[in-house]
């Protein structure tokens, strides 16, 4: 702006041999117009200015610029070049239809005119192109687009260089250094406009590529506020006849229509993620769902991300797994379930015959059916648990004691553990809580653990299987949790197989013998009680398993 007042006051000022400045009246004319195409000038700046907005494309960004920039500054050809991985490339242009030098042209950083105007971070005068003694690389395609004089000014953006504006005209000396001043405002002001709706273009790019990413979620993905308001989700098109400032526990049936089952519910109180399986409105369907908060620079969970999995299948598939490594277990206990029922059973018979065999006296009569009555009641619970552990699995977690599942389990394999001369210790903390879990579930890991004790004790002397319990603070997420220890002096885990024991079909045991569920299908089962099994093992010395399981399950499946 100070270059053009000064440019100003020189043409309307001379100066006189005796140093004073006059202006000559054969001036004055001249003066005028030239104020006129300067205020012109600044005009057009402005309107171009006021015109352009961050959503135009290229292509309308140089549609506004083209027909105003016409009448104070002629021209035969106008682009705009932008630096994009140090390539020097015309994204518009006018005309339109031109091939050479046109849209999508890239200009060689080697001996190009456009490329000093960037280096030198100013305007780039060429008068006479057809006469000039240097000669740059796009001369030729200029002299046969019949361009006899250009002017290149650099966009500048925090005095870092994002193109350039070219300006070519078919006459020779068509611009001049008066230009300049002009040339530098807009592409200054150009520079900034275009810069805009780059940094526009690449949020909507951004914000397009995360709206696909969303869309393209095979499960149900949604935001609600603290309201339970759902504000966006994947699924819009699947739902039909859609209400605004609707909850989301009545728009989806992933937590049976009610918002208690849901973990946002707790993630929105204590501002940490949240997972819960959930059975939905018509008790078949079992979705898993996980609620992210989003919060705010207090760390207060404004939002809520919702992702919510169908995993019927899933646990359908599991539930077959589970079953299969249960009737392997039962393979391995049946010659102890039928030891353990065989004996109440010869003890009822030889009651029964003797009290058919001869006149006894009322005393010893009671006697005798009261030892048929505790030994059937034997046999009824034995079966009762070896059905209890067989069949199908329901998904319902319930409130259950840890010291009753242990039990439940020790009757149905003690006797092969101390048909194997193993001594089994107990140690109880009777102070552990009821948890929420699933009793056959839990069952079938300590089976498995201590069947898998007894095969590590074979042909040890002196073996001991020791299971206890505890409760303390966990070390990795410093919540309660209740631990559950299988332990034997037995012959421990060679370190090059210690990562494989969990791996499915995994097995050290005979054919016959091992299936290389039973570690599989444990850790599977703890885990969707949101716990884990960790093991320590020296060898010759004995191992290790400890069922982890929290106090607060937040895998709780429902079926209401």
């Amino acid at each position: 702006m100070k270059k053009i007042i000064f440019d100003t006051i020189m043409l309307i000022f001379i100066i006189t041999g005796d140093g004073k400045m006059i202006p000559p009246n054969e001036s004055i004319n001249s003066v005028i117009e030239e104020l006129k195409r300067q205020n012109s000038r600044l005009a057009i700046i402005n309107q171009i200015a006021q015109s352009i907005n961050v959503e135009m494309s290229y292509e309308e960004i140089i549609e506004q610029v083209a027909t105003p920039l016409r009448s104070v500054l002629p021209y035969d050809l106008l682009s705009f070049c932008l630096l994009e991985n140090d390539q020097l490339i015309i994204k518009s242009g006018v005309p339109k239809e031109q091939k050479k030098l046109g849209v999508g042209w890239k200009l060689s950083r080697q001996n190009s005119a456009p490329w000093k105007a960037i280096k030198d971070k100013s305007c780039f005068l060429r008068q006479d192109i057809w006469n000039d003694s240097h000669r740059y690389m796009e001369d030729g395609t200029l002299r046969s687009l019949g361009i006899k004089s250009a002017i290149m000014a650099p966009l500048l953006v925090k005095n870092e260089v994002i193109g350039t504006l070219n300006f070519g005209s078919k006459l020779a000396f068509a611009y001049s250094e008066n230009d300049f001043v002009f040339v530098e405002q807009m592409a200054d002001q150009l520079a900034v406009c275009i810069n805009n709706s780059r940094l526009f273009s690449e949020v909507l790019s951004i914000k397009s590529e995360w709206e696909q990413t969303f869309q393209a979620v095979p499960d149900r993905l949604f935001l609600i506020n603290p309201s339970y308001v759902v504000l966006r989700h994947n699924r819009s098109k699947e739902i039909t006849n859609e209400k605004t400032n609707q909850v989301c526990y009545k728009m989806f049936s992933c937590c049976g229509g009610q918002k208690k089952y849901c973990p946002s519910v707790t993630a929105f109180k204590t501002g940490r993620p949240a997972v819960q399986e959930v059975m939905g409105r018509d008790n078949k369907t079992i979705f898993n769902i996980s609620a992210y908060p989003v919060s705010n620079e207090k760390g207060r969970p404004d939002y809520m991300v919702i992702y919510v999995q169908d995993i019927t299948a899933r646990r359908n598939m599991e539930s077959q797994l589970f079953q299969s490594a249960k009737f392997a277990a039962i393979g391995e206990m049946a010659a102890g379930v039928a030891h353990e029922l065989n004996s109440p059973l010869t003890a009822i018979i030889g009651n029964t015959e003797l009290l058919a065999r001869k006149k006894m006296s009322c005393e010893t009569t009671e006697k005798l059916l009261q030892d048929i009555k505790s030994c059937s009641q034997r046999c009824n619970r034995i079966i009762q648990n070896l059905l209890t552990f067989s069949r199908q699995d329901s998904y319902a977690f319930e409130p259950i004691l840890i010291h009753e599942v242990i039990k439940a389990s020790l009757s149905l394999v003690s006797y092969q553990i101390k048909k194997s001369n193993i001594n089994i210790i107990e140690r109880f903390n009777s102070a552990i809580p009821p948890i929420m879990g699933n009793k056959q579930q839990l069952e079938q890991v300590i089976i498995n653990l201590l069947l898998n004790a007894r095969d590590a004790l074979e042909g040890i002397s002196n073996s001991v299987i020791e299971i206890s319990t505890e409760m303390k603070c966990d070390h990795w997420s410093q919540e309660p949790v209740i631990m559950v220890n299988v332990s034997d002096n037995g012959c421990g885990i060679p370190d090059n197989i210690k990562n494989n024991i969990f791996n499915l079909f995994f097995t050290t045991k005979e054919k016959m013998r091992g299936t290389g569920l039973g570690l599989s299908v444990s850790l599977g089962i703890a885990q969707t009680h949101g716990g884990r099994i960790e093991v320590s093992s020296t060898l010759e010395k004995g191992s290790v398993f400890t069922l982890v399981l929290p106090l607060v399950n937040h895998s709780v499946v429902s079926s209401d």
